[in-house]
């Protein structure tokens, strides 16, 4: 349930797309995402992102369970006047 335009980016590693975006007050656009250690060719196409503060994360212990950034995320509907 949002109201935000959603844009696709496409990355050539499957797992290097479990990724999080956050809109930061403060900070703008922020992306978790995988580091250029895990995922050498999805980073790169990360890395064109100009409009973004990057903060890679490494995944490899998670993913080790079948875990991810996602998987191991709590999304929290934040109303303004809160």
């Amino acid at each position: 349930m949002s109201d935000h335009k959603y844009d696709k980016l496409t990355v050539p590693d499957d797992y290097a797309a479990n990724c999080i975006y956050m809109n930061l007050p403060g900070k703008g656009d922020v992306l978790l995402h995988c580091t250029p250690e895990e995922f050498p060719e999805s980073a790169k196409v990360f890395e064109k992102l100009k409009d973004h503060m990057l903060i890679p994360v490494n995944n490899q212990e998670k993913a080790k369970v079948d875990g991810g950034l996602t998987c191991l995320s709590v999304l929290i509907n934040k109303k303004n006047n809160i």
